[in-house]
């Protein structure tokens, strides 16, 4: 299941939301800062931090202690896909 999709059907609505990848010992955040988080609408519209992410698979949601702003958010943890990867999708839907 998608990010777009989990968000849609699992997240209730108006919840902030933190997107990380898997890694061994641990997670680590898909952004440059732990506060970097958005609303769920902003995922489920394909808009805002996190719309570049929206087609990752989502392989769970973890609960890290976060001290500061947006400890509250929800931790969903994604599939990391490389970049040459990626390139070479968005190739192919342009070509």
């Amino acid at each position: 299941m998608t990010l777009k999709e989990f968000t849609e059907n699992y997240i209730e609505h108006n919840s902030l939301v933190r997107v990380l990848y898997k890694e061994k010992g641990g997670h680590r955040i898909v952004l440059n800062d732990w506060n970097d988080v958005d609303m769920d609408h902003q995922i489920v519209k394909g808009k805002g931090l996190y719309a570049a992410y929206v087609n990752h698979k989502v392989l769970g949601v973890t609960s890290i202690v976060v001290r500061g702003p947006y400890s509250e958010a929800i931790n969903i943890v994604i599939e990391e896909i490389p970049l040459h990867i990626l390139r070479e999708k968005k190739l192919q839907t342009i070509l």
